[in-house]
């Protein structure tokens, strides 16, 4: 049977979470032995992570004025599925491009609630509503999608995000002698890296030893170097900026004591369900995207209040606290295996089947 080549589409391919969501979905559906392409429609702020991608899934960096490569869009993916992952969560001129194609499918990877007006909600809600289909990270994701976008309830499905096992690659950090706590995420305004410094500094004064890897950067990166520095604890983080490669991030995660996340709003992040994978006892914001994902692994913390996460830190020092979590954190890891993750994807497509066929083609 005639099975239509699937089209994931990201506006820019950096270091980040929803790049890791089409790396995974990609990379799983080429090993299972179906066509699958990965577009990018602007050619800039390409990363090194895009080599992750499996040998077998054909990678289209769209080049030209918008007009070519809105024409190279339609003419790409005409007879295929078609699965938007924009972030943003529209774009009128990709979707009008897209007009007539047979099976469209958009992922809303975050709550955009904060950062939108109602403006926006309403263009989003005259696109996307003759979408095929709108898949939501998390419960919480959905309910923008209904509460705020006003999406019909039906047209939204619930697909969580997923991580591969991860796998030796042969590179090792070695452990230090102080608790040491590992933030994963790019270095954007509403991850509030300051507000998590300054909760960490608080502990340090307290007389705790812990040290903070930083993984990731960004456009606040400097504001939070600079709140490290004038709180004195710079010494005492350990910067790593865009690291991409799976086996060196999974080296740190794996070497590290707890995973820790001071932000106001996620969508399901990947970098949680990263740590989950290694065990990691988690202190986290207390956001219903944490909570869905971590659930008992973690313990939360009002963003607002560094004196609240120091707290969340002073619990943790005990090791059978942390063992506690640690426990919960490895049985919530199988929530979120791969493989379901792409089945459901792929049932979703197969709901709406293409109209072309291998002839027409």
């Amino acid at each position: 049977m005639y099975e239509p080549p699937i089209f994931l589409i990201v506006r820019r391919f950096t270091v980040g979470g929803l790049e890791r969501v089409v790396l995974t979905l990609a990379n799983a559906i080429a090993e299972r032995g179906r066509e699958v392409h990965v577009v990018v429609l602007e050619p800039v702020g390409m990363s090194a992570m895009i080599t992750e991608l499996h040998e077998d899934v054909r990678l289209h960096v769209l080049t030209g004025g918008q007009r070519s490569r809105l024409a190279q869009l339609r003419r790409l993916t005409r007879h295929g599925i078609v699965h938007l992952h924009l972030a943003e969560g529209v774009l009128p001129a990709v979707r009008w491009a897209l007009r007539g194609n047979p099976a469209v499918f958009v992922s809303y990877h975050s709550d955009y609630g904060p950062v939108r007006g109602p403006a926006k909600n309403l263009l989003d809600r005259v696109i996307t509503r003759r979408s095929h289909g709108v898949i939501a990270v998390s419960e919480a994701v959905r309910d923008f999608c209904v509460d705020q976008v006003r999406l019909p309830p039906d047209l939204v499905t619930v697909i969580e995000n997923a991580v591969p096992e991860p796998a030796d690659g042969g590179v090792r950090v070695d452990r230090t002698g102080a608790l040491t706590l590992v933030a994963l995420a790019t270095v954007n305004p509403h991850k509030n890296y300051p507000g998590l410094i300054e909760g960490f500094a608080l502990a340090r004064r307290r007389g705790h030893a812990v040290r903070l890897r930083i993984i990731g950067d960004g456009p606040r990166l400097a504001e939070a170097f600079d709140t490290a520095q004038r709180l004195s604890v710079n010494g005492d983080i350990e910067w790593y900026g865009s690291l991409w490669q799976a086996s060196v991030v999974n080296a740190l995660l794996g070497s590290s004591d707890v995973f820790v996340s001071a932000s106001r709003n996620e969508g399901l992040p990947m970098s949680v369900l990263e740590g989950l994978q290694h065990g990691l006892p988690m202190i986290l914001s207390d956001i219903a995207p944490h909570r869905e994902a971590a659930g008992e692994a973690a313990v939360y913390f009002d963003s607002e209040v560094p004196e609240q996460f120091a707290a969340r830190v002073e619990e943790l020092m005990e090791r059978d606290a942390r063992q506690r979590r640690a426990e919960s954190a490895r049985g919530r890891a199988a929530r979120f295996a791969a493989s379901a993750f792409v089945d459901r994807h792929l049932d979703l497509y197969g709901s709406f089947p293409s109209t072309t066929s291998e002839d027409s083609r």
